[in-house]
């Protein structure tokens, strides 16, 4: 009977992140790391929505006028509260979503999103994205993300070199991911009367600092590039390598081109699906 309350107890104390190493089942560790190694994945994601809303302020910035984007107001809409000015050569958008706005995704943003816009020439500029106090569903974003972009006006399309230095507090405010990164991204928008056929392409390098303090390193390769679609808001296609300090190695496969919210897991033993988004 004791050994049975004992065991009842790691479970529930496994359920709210609380127990040691030690007191945790081989197969209940295993759920805490694909859990880890989900949320991982779901970074990733996260890292190419927020870039999805600094395209979409950049339109705004185009039209010159404080309404949704061209990509048909995806994550700019409800009720907030667009404010821009400019100062000297720069131009600076605040998105407020207030204390909480549900977007066309589902997803309930509050806070603020600073936007600063330097123009070279029609073809190259300079943007950086600052989080105030910004929340998704409850994780707190802290940093920043940073492009140097050329624009392919004819087609429609602009590739820029990223820089993201992101922590993400979890809702409890005891757990975070940090990621820094450098990427090339290519962001290619179809018809402008919608926003179904716009995507995002990334490839480069990632440091990851996951909630147990662990650190990864994470290679996409250019030939196995990340594409993210922004309706339905899902990373679909490509591969991303990730080695631990450890000396693990785990492979992230997010499909084929299917939005289905999964992603396929391996270690080159066994290998195992996670869902990316709930």
């Amino acid at each position: 009977m004791k050994k049975t309350i004992l065991s009842a107890i790691a479970i529930i104390a496994i359920g709210f992140a609380s127990c040691s190493k030690s007191d945790t089942l081989p197969e209940q560790q295993a759920v805490l790391d694909n859990e880890v190694l989900a949320q991982e994945a779901s970074v990733e994601l996260m890292s190419a929505e927020s870039d999805g809303i600094l395209d979409e302020i950049f339109n705004l910035n185009i039209i010159n006028a404080p309404t949704k984007g061209v990509w048909g107001g995806r994550f700019l809409t409800g009720n907030v509260v667009i404010t821009m000015r400019d100062s000297a050569s720069i131009k600076i958008i605040t998105v407020d979503f207030g204390d909480g706005n549900t977007g066309k995704d589902g997803k309930v943003r509050s806070g603020k999103l600073i936007s600063y816009f330097t123009f070279k020439d029609g073809k190259y500029m300079e943007q950086k994205m600052k989080y105030v106090n910004y929340k998704v569903n409850g994780y707190l974003h802290e940093g920043y993300m940073q492009k140097s972009i050329t624009r392919e006006v004819d087609t429609r399309t602009q590739i820029a070199i990223v820089k993201e230095d992101i922590k993400i507090t979890f809702p409890d405010g005891t757990k975070s991911n940090h990621r820094i990164a450098d990427m090339t991204r290519t962001y290619k928008h179809g018809d402008l009367n919608t926003n179904t056929d716009n995507i995002i392409e990334t490839y480069g390098t990632v440091s990851f600092t996951n909630i147990k303090n662990v650190t990864s390193s994470k290679v996409i390769k250019e030939t196995e590039k990340l594409i993210y679609k922004v309706v339905p808001g899902e990373i679909v296609q490509g591969k991303a390598t990730m080695t631990y300090s450890t000396g693990k190695v785990i492979t992230i496969d997010y499909g084929d081109g299917t939005a289905d919210n999964t992603a396929t897991l391996s270690d080159g033993t066994k290998t195992w699906t996670i869902t990316l988004k709930k």
